[in-house]
């Protein structure tokens, strides 16, 4: 089956539901870009998260903990008061 679709300004690109009927709703897909043509895969392996062990877990997270952060504004003392949160 062959069906012209088209990217909008966006980057976006809109498909048909009949082409999508065999599909279920949050069905993630791998986009592979090969030259001039797109191609879905349906994701199959399981998220990080699904399979790690709890130490596995535990690292990643000191390891996300670590990474470095851009500079932010500083939280004024005053915004931490009890009084203030529930304004």
């Amino acid at each position: 089956m062959s069906e012209i679709v088209e990217v909008d300004a966006r980057g976006a690109i809109q498909l048909p539901r009949d082409l999508l009927a065999a599909v279920k709703p949050h069905t993630r897909f791998v986009l592979e870009v090969q030259g001039e043509t797109l191609v879905l895969r349906p994701v199959t392996a399981l998220l990080f998260w699904q399979t790690a062990t709890s130490q596995e877990r535990a690292e990643a997270a000191r390891q996300w903990a670590e990474l470095e952060r851009p500079a932010a504004p500083l939280i004024p003392g005053m915004a931490l008061r009890r009084d203030q949160m529930y304004n």
